[in-house]
């Protein structure tokens, strides 16, 4: 009896603990759910602080919002100075009549120069770009730069061999040169660093270098209406000439065919004489300016200044075509094939054309298909045939022709015209330099004849006399306010 008790009271007891055990499982679970299941307690206070955090946004995007409102109605930027959006000159586009120091939005400074007035309409951003335009609508964009950063570009290997072909510095986003590592006596012979440290930047072209209107080689010329293309070789119509000024504008033909000398000349006569009421100097672009651009362009894309094949018109650019009626020329580098007699070299278009056309080299024959080779569209053309030659197509595009070319608002700095610098050399090796024999000026960036792998927008090519002229080469007006 009193074991029968006994076993009936552990059964008892074990039983009592197993519900125990049943119910703070059950009680586990539902803590469990209250605290961290799918409307638990961990995920009420997830969510409420996303909402606070979320409300925190809007309450701030939309106190920023009443506050650039109020910069725009004012027209006080946050550090008190002018606000660059009131600077577009109203529908009639006035341009100013006093150079204004200013800033944008976010605090950033650009001084705008007399003579101009800011396109509003293409953004009023100092870090996007920002293009000022004069009377004539020649557009030029505001790099931001400290005396500081107006400097030239260190290479991490300066006395790298680069005589035999295109090198790369060491580094993730290697600068490249040809001729130049090797010499001791490059200098600048352009530049304004007072300007830079007391402005805070300055102005590069926003577009290459084209020719004016009333240029007797200029498609636009009332004598020219049959596009006739010209080159250096064609007398009075010659391009390397002191005699016309340069213009800053889209889609006119680029200024080729004209020597680092009178660039140079055509560059400062932009804003002097008759000009002069302004409130820049202009020049050919120096070393300094075009490395402190390269920087800034970086910033949007860090690769720019080591592979530029598809920022520009090179000859290996693929998979961009020309908008409609976009002003074009279409020449032709012909090649000698093996066992046969001939001189390889350009076979210079006859004519400008306005259409579509696939940016990059073509191969070409001379009688079928759709890329044919038409021998009467280019000068001498009757003399290189595809039984003697390679016929390859290199595309010349007008200015600021693809808007995938353009950073910051600035176009074509990579590719389409190898363009002139101010940064001069008489290629001596050891110091001290030489200033005697042939001079030689660093051209940069690449061509329509040009591979972008190989001569990015970050290139110096070092080995072209000032004197020289062709096809290929061009170059772009930097303004240094006064």
């Amino acid at each position: 009896m009193g074991e029968e008790k006994l076993k009936n009271k552990a059964g008892i007891t074990l039983i009592a603990l197993i519900v125990t055990i049943i119910v703070l499982l059950i009680l586990a679970t539902v803590s469990i759910n209250v605290i961290a299941g799918e409307n638990g307690l961990i995920k009420k206070a997830q969510q409420s602080k996303d909402a606070y955090e979320e409300s925190s946004k809007r309450e701030e995007a939309g106190l920023n919002d009443m506050l650039e409102e109020m910069m725009k109605d004012t027209g006080i930027g946050p550090n008190g100075k002018t606000l660059v959006d009131t600077l577009g000159a109203g529908a009639l586009r006035v341009p100013l009549e006093s150079t204004v120091d200013a800033e944008d939005i976010e605090g950033n400074r650009i001084v705008v120069p007399r003579g101009f007035f800011v396109r509003t309409d293409l953004g009023t951003k100092v870090n996007d770009g920002i293009v000022i335009e004069d009377k004539q609508g020649n557009q030029f964009v505001w790099v931001p730069c400290t005396g500081a950063q107006y400097k030239k570009h260190t290479y991490n290997e300066p006395s790298r061999n680069d005589l035999s072909g295109s090198t790369a510095d060491s580094g993730d986003n290697p600068w490249k040169t040809y001729y130049y590592r090797n010499y001791v006596d490059w200098k600048e012979e352009g530049g304004n660093a007072s300007s830079v440290t007391n402005n805070g930047g300055f102005y590069v072209a926003r577009f290459e270098a084209g020719i004016p209107d009333n240029a007797p080689f200029s498609v636009n010329n009332t004598n020219n209406k049959d596009m006739t293309y010209y080159t250096s070789g064609s007398g009075n119509n010659s391009k390397n000439t002191t005699s016309y000024i340069p213009v800053s504008k889209q889609g006119v033909q680029a200024w080729n065919y004209i020597s680092q000398e009178n660039a140079v000349k055509v560059s400062q006569n932009m804003y002097s004489g008759a000009e002069s009421s302004y409130g820049v100097t202009s020049q050919l672009i120096d070393g300094l300016a075009w490395d402190r651009t390269v920087d800034w362009l970086g910033e949007s894309y860090s690769k720019i200044a080591s592979e530029s094949t598809q920022y520009g018109n090179y000859y290996n650019t693929t998979g961009v075509t020309l908008p409609e009626n976009t002003l074009y020329a279409q020449h032709v580098y012909a090649t000698v094939k093996s066992g046969k007699t001939g001189t390889t070299g350009w076979v210079v278009a006859n004519k400008y054309r306005r259409g579509s056309r696939a940016l990059g080299g073509v191969n070409l024959t001379e009688n079928d298909g759709t890329n044919k080779y038409v021998a009467a569209d280019y000068i001498n053309g009757t003399n290189y045939t595809s039984e003697n030659y390679t016929l390859s197509g290199r595309v010349e595009m007008s200015t600021g022709s693809v808007s995938n070319f353009k950073l910051k608002n600035i176009y074509d700095m990579a590719g389409n015209m190898w363009e002139w610098t101010t940064e001069t050399g008489y290629h001596n090796t050891s110091s001290p330099a030489t200033t005697t024999g042939t001079k030689y000026a660093v051209l940069r960036g690449g061509s329509f004849d040009s591979y972008g792998t190989y001569y990015p927008v970050s290139f110096r090519y070092g080995y072209i006399a000032v004197t020289y002229t062709n096809i290929d080469i061009g170059f772009r007006v930097v303004l240094y306010v006064k």
